[in-house]
C-alpha cells in the first residue's frame, strides 16, 4: 500500500543517515569545539614548552593537519550543519587520522631532543575519533589500526622498550575498544529507536482497516502539497471518492461485507497510486481521496473514469450473493499558476463529489481553474 513517510524520495538508509545526523547533531558540534580549543592550547604549550627548532616543525603540522580541518568542520556545524550523518565523514577521518600521526611525530621529535612528551594526549584523540565523532565503526576501526601500527613502527624505530611499548598499545586498544562498543551501542540504540518512531507514525497515518492512509495523513499532505504546488507553479489534482449507498449494503449484508467493500474499494484507489508523487487515503467511513501531484486534465480524468469503472467491475461475493458497488467521484484540478487555499481546494473537490451525486451517481464530476 502507498503510505505517506517523509522524504519518501530517499532510501531507509537515506533516512536512518538524516534521523543519526539529528541525534547526534549537538554531540558533533561540541566534540568539534572542545577539539579545536584543545588543539589550540596544545600548539599554545608547544611554544611555552619547545624550543623553536621544535615547535616550528609542531606548529606547521597541527595547523594543517588538525587546526585548519577543525575550522572548517565547526564552521560547517554551527551555522549550516549536515542533514545526513555520512556528510563529511571523510574529512573527519582525516582528522582524526591527521591528529594520531601528528601526535606520534611530536612524540618522536620530542624523544630525540630530550623532552618529555604526555601520551594522554592519544587517549584523547582515540576518544574524540571513536566516540565523540560518532563515525561509522569499519572506518573508525580501520584509522585507528593505522594509527596503532604507525605509533609502533616508530616506536621500535626509535628503539622504546618492547614491554613498554606492548603494555601502552594495550591500554590504548582497551580505550579504543570501549569507545568503539559504546558508539556501536549507542547507534544500535538509535537504530531500534529510529524503527519504532516509524512504526509508531506509519500506524498514526495508517487506516487499520484498508492499510491506505488515513484523515490526519491526508490533512497534513494536502496543506504541505498544496504549498508547495502554489509555491513551485505545479498542478494538483484531488479526488474525493464516495460509495453509493454504503448504508443499504451494511444493512442487507452486514458490517462484515461492508468492511469487505471497503477494503475492495481501497485497492481500486491504491492501484492508481503509480508514483511516489500519488498518494491514497481513506478519509471517512465510506470516503476515499487521491492526491496527484503534477498531473494535467486528461491524466486526471482518466483516473476518475479508472476508478468509476473499477468499482462497478469490482465482484464481491457475500455468500450465495453477489455485491453491487458503485461510487461518484469529485476532482478538482488546480492549475499552475492559480493559488488557493487547501481548505478551498478541499471544498470544491467535495462540492464536485455531490455534484456528480445530484447527476446519478456511479460518475465523476471534474473542474479546472
Amino acid at each position: 500500500m502507498n503510505t505517506v513517510r517523509p522524504n519518501s524520495e530517499l532510501s531507509e538508509k537515506e533516512k536512518f543517515s538524516h534521523f543519526l545526523m539529528e541525534q547526534c547533531l549537538s554531540i558533533r558540534r561540541w566534540a568539534l569545539t572542545v577539539a579545536l580549543l584543545l588543539y589550540i592550547v596544545f600548539a599554545v604549550m608547544d611554544v611555552i614548552k619547545f624550543p623553536s627548532e621544535i615547535y616550528s616543525i609542531t606548529l606547521t603540522t597541527r595547523i594543517f593537519l588538525v587546526i585548519l580541518p577543525l575550522l572548517y568542520l565547526n564552521f560547517v556545524y554551527w551555522l549550516t550543519p549536515p542533514k545526513s550523518i555520512r556528510t563529511n565523514v571523510l574529512i573527519m577521518l582525516l582528522i582524526y587520522l591527521g591528529s594520531g600521526l601528528n601526535h606520534i611525530l611530536i612524540s618522536y621529535i620530542s624523544g630525540l631532543y630530550g623532552f618529555q612528551f604526555s601520551e594522554l594526549g592519544m587517549v584523547l584523540i582515540i576518544m574524540f575519533g571513536c566516540l565523540l565523532l560518532a563515525l561509522p565503526i569499519k572506518p573508525a576501526s580501520i584509522v585507528t589500526l593505522i594509527v596503532f601500527c604507525a605509533y609502533a613502527t616508530i616506536n621500535l624505530y626509535a628503539e622504546h622498550q618492547l614491554a613498554d611499548l606492548l603494555f601502552r598499545l594495550i591500554i590504548f586498544s582497551f580505550v579504543a575498544g570501549i569507545c568503539l562498543a559504546v558508539n556501536l551501542a549507542g547507534q544500535k540504540t538509535l537504530y531500534q529507536n529510529y524503527l519504532l518512531i516509524n512504526r509508531l507514525y506509519n500506524e498514526s497515518i495508517t487506516d487499520g482497516l484498508t492499510k491506505l492512509n488515513n484523515k490526519r495523513a491526508f490533512l497534513d499532505q494536502i496543506e504541505r502539497l498544496t504549498s508547495i504546488a502554489v509555491r513551485d507553479k505545479v498542478t494538483l489534482g484531488l479526488i474525493f471518492v464516495d460509495v453509493d449507498y454504503f448504508k443499504a449494503i451494511n444493512d442487507s449484508f452486514g458490517h462484515s461485507a461492508g468492511d469487505e467493500v471497503l477494503k475492495k474499494i481501497a485497492s481500486v484507489v491504491d492501484a492508481k497510486c503509480r508514483r511516489c508523487e500519488d498518494l491514497g487515503f481513506r478519509i471517512g467511513g465510506d470516503e476515499f481521496a487521491l492526491i496527484l501531484y503534477g498531473v494535467d486534465r486528461k491524466k486526471l480524468e482518466e483516473t476518475c473514469f479508472e476508478i468509476v469503472v473499477g468499482v462497478s467491475d469490482l465482484n464481491v461475493e457475500n455468500h450465495d450473493s453477489s455485491i453491487n458497488t458503485s461510487v461518484s467521484v469529485g476532482a478538482v484540478l488546480k492549475s499552475e499558476s492559480t493559488k488557493i487555499t487547501n481548505n478551498n481546494l478541499v471544498n470544491l473537490a467535495d462540492k464536485h463529489l455531490y455534484e456528480a451525486k445530484g447527476n446519478g451517481r456511479n460518475q465523476f464530476y471534474l473542474q479546472s481553474f
